[in-house]
């Protein structure tokens, strides 16, 4: 894509064993994210989801290949991205109130801007009034809130998910999902998500890639050409939706049995 805001080519990322040797995690991967666009991540486990979403943010170095933000290498957690991580009672500061926990991710302003900010952020994510709570006060799902919250309240242009539903229970997680989905769909960020829910990358995304196995490349590229805005009840019910789910959940098998092949091998 031409117009990508994100671009990665070639990404190469491993892990140094206890024994000194190198565990490649993921091979020659490259992906690109385009502005206002919504991509999820998804492979069977210990493909290298969260390791390649790390590297994609700067939050580890690669160890080969390329990551480009705004045409700008990224070296280091660049300025517009924000990160929501799956533990939120981990994430968030407990003797901090939510006011200030959210106000983190706005330290560069002013006073004024960045009260207006964290305000209209807590209403986009349904938590005005609990201003003056701490998380613990608060039940897993709007701690979730809070962190997203927190990252909108920086105005990013890319939002990066790692499993951020995967500690609440089901109704909880569609919650999250319609607040994640009205955020993007009023804002101009592009989103990329890691998730190990099939059902939640096709009802969320434009585009689903699916990873091999380890060491793990794009095994995969679904376009998701559901109509938005979307909704539980009736997305969830289309006939499409469920092609989708079928077609990415085929996939990830596939990329399992690869998984399981590889180590027989071995």
């Amino acid at each position: 894509m031409s117009n990508s805001i994100l671009s990665i080519r070639n990404l190469r990322v491993s892990i140094q064993s206890r024994d000194g040797s190198l565990n490649e995690i993921t091979r020659d991967v490259s992906l690109e994210l385009a502005p206002h666009e919504f991509v999820s991540i998804v492979g069977p486990s210990g493909s290298g989801k969260t390791t390649l979403l790390r590297a994609a943010s700067g939050l580890r170095p690669p160890n080969g290949g390329t990551v480009v933000f705004n045409q700008m290498p990224v070296t280091e957690v660049p300025k517009g991205l924000a990160i929501v991580f799956q533990e939120y009672n981990k994430s968030l500061f407990p003797w901090l109130s939510i006011f200030k926990n959210v106000a983190m991710g706005a330290r560069d302003c002013s006073s004024h801007e960045r009260s207006e900010r964290v305000t209209k952020a807590l209403a986009q994510v349904g938590l005005s009034g609990f201003e003056t709570r701490y998380p613990w006060e608060l039940s897993g799902g709007m701690q979730q809130r809070a962190a997203l919250a927190r990252a909108m309240v920086s105005d990013p242009q890319i939002l990066m998910m790692d499993e951020p539903f995967a500690s609440v229970d089901a109704l909880t997680r569609n919650h999250l999902e319609d607040v994640v989905q009205k955020l993007w769909d009023s804002s101009t960020f592009s989103a990329l998500m890691v998730t190990h829910d099939v059902g939640e990358a096709v009802y969320l995304s434009d585009r689903v890639l699916v990873l091999s196995a380890r060491p793990s490349t794009v095994l995969a590229e679904i376009k998701i050409d559901l109509e938005r805005p979307r909704s539980h009840f009736e997305t969830k019910q289309s006939k499409r939706f469920v092609e989708l789910a079928a077609e990415v959940l085929e996939k990830v098998e596939e990329a399992g049995r690869q998984s399981v092949q590889g180590k027989e091998l071995i």
